[in-house]
């Protein structure tokens, strides 16, 4: 009797086991691609996905925080429905079902985050210019799975020029790309665990009434003589440079 007890106990414990590991089966996310435009003193996100879905066709993403999603739509893949908010502990995620099951699927995801391009005064010492200020974006990866391959470029506002980037690898190139009359600075972050958090910072600043091109190099020069100064802010492995 003894023995039967023990046995069934195993059992019950593996069903658990079991059970729990499916539950967080959400398939993979393959990769993230955060694109940053400012709205007043909020981000418009653009996210580009691609993932694979698991035997359900579920593929579950983060739910960033001061969040509202104003999108969701395929570009590879047909989607089954409106994605649904899961809360597995303390942690809430995104998770939308496709009609493809274990498939690869695009999808591209517009959200509102509040209060980023909001910004705090540069910490650059006597640096050049004065008034410079800090544009700070900090997300975790609340899923339950990996991004195995993460990106974010933040657009400098309008009338602004990004200054530099303060969170970088100073042994890579660092992205600073130039988009429909936009400045973004950017990285790539490569792999991000489940509960990870990413930040990544720019410094602008209102330009003087100078030649934009003195402006841009400028910009490069001050990059440059920062990333030399301060290899110790390093938050992730940088962009290639971008034309």
């Amino acid at each position: 009797m003894k023995k039967a007890i023990i046995v069934m106990l195993a059992l019950l414990a593996v069903s658990v086991f079991s059970s729990t590991a499916y539950a967080m089966d959400f398939g993979s996310l393959e990769s993230v691609q955060d694109t940053l435009i400012p709205d007043g003193k909020d981000a418009v996100i653009h996210q580009k996905i691609t993932a694979v879905t698991n035997a359900n066709g579920e593929i579950a993403f983060p739910l960033y925080s001061k969040t509202e999603m104003v999108s969701i739509e395929a570009e590879k893949g047909s989607m089954a429905g409106n994605p649904e908010v899961v809360e597995y502990g303390d942690n809430k995620f995104n998770v939308v079902t496709f009609n493809e099951k274990e498939s690869e699927v695009t999808f591209e995801v517009v959200v509102k985050k509040t209060g980023i391009y909001e910004g705090k005064k540069a910490k650059l010492g006597d640096t050049f210019p004065s008034g410079a200020r800090t544009i700070e974006y900090k997300v975790v990866n609340s899923s339950p799975v990996a991004i195995k391959s993460y990106s974010v470029k933040m657009a400098a506002p309008e009338g602004k020029e990004l200054l530099n980037i303060v969170g970088y690898d100073a042994e890579e190139a660092f992205g600073i790309t130039k988009e429909d009359g936009m400045t973004f600075g950017g990285f790539d972050f490569e792999e991000v665990a489940s509960g990870k958090e990413v930040k990544l910072a720019i410094n602008i600043f209102s330009p003087m009434k100078i030649h934009s091109t003195l402006v841009w190099i400028l910009s490069i020069l001050i990059s440059a003589a920062f990333m030399f100064k301060n290899k110790d802010l390093l938050k992730g492995k940088a962009a290639v440079q971008q034309g």
